[in-house]
């Protein structure tokens, strides 16, 4: 197993620029401490945002940046809105930063992200035609990356004359792949392709677990190997020295982002998907750590939480713990991440899928 950190940047709103400073200081940290893998969330402004919470709607700016500041680390957008920008326009940008970050470090997250008509309608587009649509950018982008002469870009949504994308991306082959879905489509072709498959934090074990069956028989059939090695499982994780430390440390920030969060029907979803009531207070820590939402405690704690989620998930290649956020103090979330990787992920690098994947894949 590989680990990595998600950044689903949230911090109260002072000044951009310092939030993105906090998010490459935690890449920066990852990158000592071992985890080979960085997904920075693309957020773009919405009306319970306004002067509450900083966004960072370009990943890839801040990712040249903490370029600079690392060597190894690979970086990608978790995920990159492709059904709202011409696939000229992200083609040419994800190549530029695959040269920035160098060989094989940027990875080509996509997907159509959180399920607001907004970020279509702002651009005068239709928010019912999504996934069509980044399924039509999709292949334009490919075509923009292996294509050495001009050409036309003629489809359903997406149209353009002469089109030159310069440069190529820096790896053969273009970047590596990754996608968070739950178009059945969408998930067959990146099974087939062997694009990493990215599950979010909020998802329950179960619902995972039946994400990644599907992706493991799609992309058996498909002649993929090892397939459950592409599955990237992400989890709200936090060390202190004792459970209650880590509940209080967490209680302020969770409190301020659950109450934001509120106003774009966080707690509505909550109720759908984990048939859970989250009170809209200083209390909704507890009830999202009992609700197993949140992974807290002393190391020990926490890594029997961890192997508790790939049972019940069914196993991944990598898993992502959440950065970004205003937890407690830098001091604290650095020390949380240092015990991740001194005391957790040891006891978690070798463990295996639960069950074969030709079994999984006939099920």
């Amino acid at each position: 197993m590989e680990f990595g950190i998600f950044s689903n940047g949230f911090r109260p709103h002072h000044l951009a620029g310092d939030s993105y400073d906090e998010d490459i200081r935690e890449i920066v940290l990852a990158e000592e401490l071992g985890f080979r893998d960085a997904y920075i969330s693309e957020h773009h402004g919405e009306r319970p945002y306004i002067n509450r919470v900083d966004t960072i709607p370009e990943p890839d700016l801040l990712m040249c940046k903490a370029a600079a500041l690392t060597s190894r680390i690979r970086m990608g957008s978790a995920v990159k809105l492709i059904h709202i920008h011409h696939p000229l326009d992200v083609a040419i940008q994800a190549a530029v930063t695959s040269h920035l970050l160098g060989p094989g470090r940027y990875i080509f997250g996509f997907g159509t992200g959180f399920a607001s008509p907004l970020f279509s309608q702002e651009r005068g587009l239709t928010f019912e035609d999504r996934h069509a649509r980044l399924a039509e950018s999709l292949d334009a982008i490919i075509k923009c990356w292996n294509s050495d002469e001009p050409f036309d870009l003629d489809g359903k949504f997406w149209s353009g004359k002469g089109l030159i994308a310069l440069p190529k991306p820096r790896d053969a082959g273009g970047p590596a792949m990754a996608t968070a879905t739950d178009n059945e489509p969408m998930l067959k072709l990146s099974a087939e392709r062997g694009y990493s498959m990215l599950t979010t934090f909020q998802e329950t074990p179960q619902r995972v677990r039946a994400k990644t069956d599907r992706y493991v028989q799609y992309a058996l059939a498909a002649g993929q190997t090892d397939p459950i090695k592409n599955i990237v499982a992400s989890r709200l994780v936090y060390i202190a020295d004792t459970r209650q430390k880590a509940i209080e440390d967490l209680r302020e920030a969770v409190t301020y982002e659950v109450s934001v969060q509120a106003e774009r029907g966080f707690l509505k979803h909550m109720k759908t998907t984990y048939d859970l009531d989250i009170p809209n207070d200083h209390r909704a820590i507890d009830a999202l750590v009992e609700a197993g939402v949140y992974l807290v405690g002393d190391p020990q704690q926490v890594t029997k939480q961890l192997q508790d989620f790939h049972v019940a998930s069914g196993g991944f290649g990598t898993l992502l713990i959440v950065a970004g956020k205003a937890w407690a103090t830098r001091e604290k979330r650095h020390a949380s991440m240092r015990a991740f990787m001194s005391d957790v992920a040891p006891k978690l690098r070798n463990l295996r899928p639960v069950g074969t994947e030709t079994a999984r894949a006939t099920a």
